[in-house]
């Protein structure tokens, strides 16, 4: 097929062994090289930024609820909590809190939802490199405050793109990381987590971009195997 071999596998992020151990165990070759990494704000530094009032939190990232856990017996809980994809909802959830998500794990999708409600006053626990649409999609009458919570950088790396079958991107920002020192060819297949992370591909030149119906590592990882088995 593609190789003789295993398929070679390339994640541009760190895994978690067990996810390494279950992909290796699969079948596969697997290489894991971040190509960002990420510091939290210290909750001091973001905590007064917070509004008054707020009608609704937004969590677009399982590090954003990582971030504001050491502050969150501190925090006055809004009445409505809103989470794109249920892996960050359920980080949520373990915290006691009753969390919406959209049936597609987008901020197009969430913005939808949130409009079924009327929210005045909104705040998203976000990175500096945060979804710049939420404000436009959300509209006029919603107030949003965001509020850096992690700090994504750049970490790039020079790799020999055709030792590899496929190549992973778990967000934008991996994206750029990886594309500052590679050249983008068609020898290896490209795996996107979401739809923003597939337009920054395609933006750099990467073509027919594989991207899961849902945006988990679950899903993205059974769309790995599909296609190469």
């Amino acid at each position: 097929m593609i190789n003789q071999n295993k398929p070679r596998i390339l994640f541009t992020t760190r895994l978690k062994k067990q996810r390494l151990a279950a992909l290796q165990s699969s079948g596969f070759s697997v290489e894991s090289v971040p190509f960002i990494t990420f510091e939290y704000v210290i909750p001091a530094m973001w905590i007064s930024q917070l509004p008054d009032q707020t009608d609704a939190w937004i969590f677009t990232s399982k590090k954003a609820v990582k971030a504001i856990k050491p502050a969150f017996k501190d925090l006055e809980v809004p009445e409505h909590i809103f989470a794109v994809g249920s892996k960050t909802a359920e980080m949520l959830e373990e915290l006691n809190l009753e969390v919406t998500i959209p049936d597609e794990y987008n901020v197009v999708a969430l913005a939808e939802k949130m409009k079924e409600l009327e929210l005045t006053n909104v705040t998203h626990f976000c990175g500096n490199l945060k979804a710049g649409d939420l404000n436009k999609l959300l509209g006029e009458d919603v107030n949003l405050t965001s509020v850096e919570v992690y700090r994504t950088k750049l970490a790039p790396h020079t790799l020999n793109i055709s030792n590899y079958d496929g190549i992973v991107f778990m967000s934008p920002s991996a994206v750029e990381s990886f594309s500052e020192r590679n050249e983008i060819n068609g020898t290896a297949k490209v795996f996107c987590i979401g739809p923003t992370t597939e337009a920054a591909a395609e933006e750099v030149g990467f073509e027919n971009c594989i991207t899961p119906e849902y945006s988990t590592l679950d899903d993205l990882t059974e769309s790995i195997q599909n296609y190469f088995n």
